[in-house]
């Protein structure tokens, strides 16, 4: 009977949904590096179920005499390991989505690519 629970036990995990879900909720730094220059993001993600909600936010200094930055507001999900948000955000008076495609390669680590108009630029965050 021992070997019977173990083996049903074992069996489970190997399927969808039933070993743990990844949780991305919580701080994430996001780093773009886009041919010599680099940008960086503070995100802030609540996660219920495999949907992901928070803000982003960029965290370097706004050019000289432009206004701080606001937080955009995301919307996404989470499958497996397969994270996916997006958010709207002005470029100068340009509008312009960003959607980001990521995989997790751990609890505190992922990257990815942002899909920006007909661009694919890459990304890396980390948790914490």
């Amino acid at each position: 009977m021992n070997k019977l629970l173990i083996l049903a036990a074992v069996g489970a995990l190997g399927l969808p949904g039933l070993a743990n879900a990844a949780d991305v909720s919580g701080a994430w730094k996001v780093t773009v590096t886009f041919g010599d220059m680099t940008f960086h993001t503070n995100c802030a993600f609540t996660q219920a179920a495999a949907a992901l909600t928070g803000t982003c936010t960029p965290a370097d200094p706004p050019a000289d005499g432009a206004p701080a930055p606001k937080p955009a507001t995301v919307t996404g999900s989470v499958d497996g390991s397969n994270v996916k948000f997006g958010y709207d955000i002005m470029l100068g008076d340009m509008p312009l989505h960003l959607d980001y495609l990521g995989t997790l390669k751990s609890d505190t680590e992922m990257n990815g690519n942002i899909g920006a108009g007909d661009m694919q630029i890459p990304f890396s965050a980390t948790k914490g």
